[in-house]
């Protein structure tokens, strides 16, 4: 059953599941402490995506959101060449 509510939580997941992917990066760098409670965060939010409510608006925001700081992070990579593991 696709309907466009679990479309929308699919979308929402994907978006949390790649900041996820990141955690052992952050792990490994001294501001990754800094992103501890986010990420604590991020793991409950995804636990409870199947049970949201979702509106088409706000999951485009979030993945507009999801995209920039995932756009950050590459600049700062590519400004910190010791840091260059993170999103290669």
């Amino acid at each position: 059953m696709t309907t466009q509510m679990s479309i929308l939580q699919i979308r929402l997941k994907n978006c949390i599941q790649t900041i996820l992917e990141l955690e052992p990066d952050f792990d490994d760098r001294l501001w990754g402490r800094h992103f501890n409670n986010e990420i604590s965060a991020l793991k409950a939010y995804l636990q409870r995506v199947d049970r949201m409510a979702l509106a088409e608006g706000d999951v485009q925001r979030l993945e507009a959101a999801t995209a920039n700081f995932l756009a950050e992070l590459k600049l700062f990579a590519q400004a910190w060449p010791q840091q260059n593991r993170l999103l290669q």
